[in-house]
């Protein structure tokens, strides 16, 4: 960590960036926060400082195919999502979050139309902890904790009957993530950060049951200058299969997927900035007949 006067000359730094500003008595909270950090969306165990609320639209987009129900059929899967996301700092501890999500999604088996459907998805609330840190101490850690609320209709149906599971605009059940997350920064000023998430599906009214998962992230951020940052990740997902409405596993989900990571940051202007990012697959382990696309995401921020 830096000394104090080093602290409080970052303070003013900080503060003329519209960042996270607070008193030199609890300086140790932000002495690795950088501009592009918290104010824009949370590396690691970062938190926003009390009172401070971050507001964003972000997009993003992948696709995704397995093996179909029939013998030699194969289900395509599109997903679009808009989110509005919000982030509030309680104190200089705790941070709360929200993801209000609208989805697109289409399905496309072997030689049928694709079936398209539309409208809001699941609704994600969490709150992040930051462990208070001392003035010596080298690195930051926290918790958190998610809820995904079954908030996305998942009853839709056509003149067949009920749609495709994946078809539906919310998976239909409540779902618990917890985990751990850690801070740091080196001696060229590069900002580490990484974490360990688990996650635990419930059921839905018909009795499908995605597979619980694990989530790991690794990555470091690097300032290209006073108002934009490039960051690298290696984002990695291990899922248990997917258990049917009968019960029965399937067995084209779930393994192990992993990607790295390119995000680019930008001030634009003191109260406004941008993330974009584009997650290339680098490790494909899943389960069965499936694979996976990259995934784009875009997002606006405001901060308050």
């Amino acid at each position: 960590m830096k000394s104090m006067s080093l602290l409080n000359n970052q303070k003013l730094i900080l503060s003329s960036l519209a960042v996270l500003v607070v008193s030199s008595a609890n300086a140790c909270s932000i002495c690795i926060a950088h501009a592009i950090g918290a104010g824009l969306q949370a590396l690691g165990a970062q938190t926003l400082h009390k009172g401070g609320i971050v507001m964003g639209i972000s997009y993003s987009s992948f696709n995704k195919s397995q093996a179909g129900e029939l013998p030699g059929t194969t289900e395509k899967h599109t997903q679009n999502q808009y989110s509005l996301d919000l982030m509030a700092g309680i104190n200089d501890q705790v941070m709360l979050t929200a993801t209000i999500p609208y989805v697109t999604k289409s399905l496309t088996v072997t030689g049928d139309s694709p079936i398209n459907t539309r409208g809001l998805g699941d609704i994600d609330l969490g709150a992040t902890y930051q462990f208070k840190a001392g003035v010596k101490d080298k690195v930051l850690f926290g918790t958190l904790i998610d809820v995904k609320l079954p908030t996305g209709r998942n009853a839709l149906s056509d003149g067949s009957g009920r749609m495709d599971e994946h078809t539906q605009l919310g998976t239909g059940s409540t779902d618990l993530s917890l985990g751990v997350l850690a801070t740091t920064e080196d001696h060229q000023k590069n900002l580490w950060f990484a974490g360990l998430r688990g996650r635990w599906n419930g059921r839905n009214g018909t009795g499908y049951h995605y597979g619980n998962a694990a989530f790991y992230n690794i990555g470091v951020s690097k300032d290209l200058n006073s108002a934009s940052s490039l960051v690298l990740e290696l984002n990695g997902r291990l899922a248990a299969h997917d258990r049917t409405d009968t019960g029965d596993l399937d067995p084209d989900s779930g393994g192990h997927f992993g990607y790295l990571s390119v995000s680019y940051r930008r001030e634009m202007g003191p109260q406004t900035g941008l993330i974009a990012s584009y997650q290339i697959p680098v490790i494909h382990r899943l389960n069965g007949t499936q694979s996976e696309s990259g995934l784009l995401t875009f997002g606006i921020y405001t901060k308050f």
